[in-house]
C-alpha cells in the first residue's frame, strides 16, 4: 500500500513493514527517522490487511480490530485523541468486528461484520458520512441503510461497494466525484447514477472508478488531466466509460490517474503523467 511518501507492505506472517518518509512516525517504528529500506512496525503481528493515508498508516486485524499510526492532527488515528503524531500503532476506538478497512488521505473507514460502515479523521468535505463536517477523533456511523461490502477513500469522499453491485459515495463533490449527477456537496450516501455491477471500486484524490463483472471500468468526477479516460479532459458528474478497456481484473487509482491489470497480466493507466506515473517512457 503507498501513501503519499511511505509505503507498506502486509507479510505473510501478520506482521507490516515499511519504507520511506517518517516525519510524522507513518512508518510505525517508534521513531521518526526516514528508512531507505523496510522496517518493521511495532506491536502488530496479526494483520490481515493494510491501508495507507497521506501520511498515517492503518492495518485490520485478525482479531476484527483496527490499529493506526502516524500524523493525527485530525484524529485519522480513531483513538480519541488529536495528538500531532504516533510513531508506535494504537488501537481504533470501539472497532472489533471490521472485516475491511479504506484508508484516505487524511480519513479513514472500516466496514463491520453486519455490514455497517463507520468512519474517523477529517471531515471537512462530509466524507464520514454522518451527515456533518465535523471532525471526529473516534468512529462515527455513516448514514443511512446499506450492506457494504468494500470501502474506498479519497481526499474528501469515500464510496461504498454494496452487496448488489450498487456504489453509494458521499463528502466532497466540487468535480463530480459523488457521481450522482450533480455538484453538491452530500452529507450522507448517495447512489452513483448508471452503476449497477460494480465490484471493486478505487478514488483518486477528486476522481473515482468502478470495475464491472463485464470488465469494463467506469470513472467520474475530475478530469482535467485525462484521469476518466474517456477522452476528454472535461469534469462528469456521473460515469462514463474508459475507452478501450474490456478485460479488466483490477483497478488502482492514484491522486490525479488510474491503472487497469488486464486478463493476462498487462497494465494500462492514464491521466497525470508529469512524473511519469502513467509507465509509458514519457513524462507527458
Amino acid at each position: 500500500s503507498l501513501g503519499a511518501y511511505h509505503s507498506c507492505a502486509l507479510i505473510a506472517s501478520g506482521k507490516v513493514m515499511c519504507w520511506g518518509s517518517n516525519g510524522d512516525g507513518q512508518l510505525g517504528d517508534g521513531t521518526n527517522t526516514q528508512r531507505l529500506s523496510p522496517v518493521q512496525v511495532s506491536g502488530i503481528s496479526t494483520a490481515t490487511s493494510i491501508g495507507l493515508g497521506g501520511y498515517h498508516s492503518c492495518a485490520l486485524l485478525l482479531s476484527g480490530k483496527v490499529m493506526c499510526w502516524g500524523y493525527n492532527v485530525h484524529g485519522q488515528l480513531g483513538d480519541g485523541t488529536t495528538n500531532n503524531k504516533r510513531t508506535t500503532p494504537v488501537m481504533v476506538s470501539g472497532i472489533t468486528t471490521a472485516t475491511t478497512i479504506g484508508v484516505g488521505f487524511d480519513h479513514s473507514c472500516a466496514i463491520l461484520a453486519d455490514g455497517k460502515v463507520m468512519c474517523w479523521g477529517l471531515n471537512w468535505g462530509g466524507g464520514l458520512g454522518d451527515g456533518t463536517t465535523t471532525d471526529s477523533a473516534i468512529p462515527v456511523e455513516v448514514q443511512g441503510t446499506f450492506t457494504a461490502t468494500s470501502i474506498a477513500v479519497g481526499k474528501g469522499h469515500t464510496c461504498a461497494l454494496l452487496a448488489a453491485g450498487a456504489v453509494a459515495c458521499w463528502g466532497s463533490n466540487g468535480s463530480g466525484q459523488i457521481g450522482d449527477g450533480t455538484t453538491t456537496q452530500r452529507l450522507s450516501p448517495v447512489q452513483v447514477s448508471g452503476i449497477t455491477t460494480a465490484t471493486r471500486l478505487s478514488l483518486g484524490d477528486y476522481h473515482s472508478c468502478a470495475l464491472l463483472t463485464d470488465g469494463k471500468v467506469m470513472c467520474w468526477g475530475f478530469n482535467d488531466d485525462g484521469q476518466l479516460g474517456d477522452g476528454t479532459n472535461i469534469s462528469k458528474a456521473f460515469s462514463v466509460e474508459v475507452l478501450g478497456i474490456s478485460t479488466a481484473t483490477n483497478i488502482g487509482l492514484g491522486g490525479y490517474h488510474s491503472c487497469t491489470v488486464l486478463i493476462g497480466g498487462k497494465v494500462m493507466c492514464w491521466g497525470l503523467n508529469d512524473n511519469g506515473q502513467l509507465g509509458d517512457g514519457s513524462t507527458s
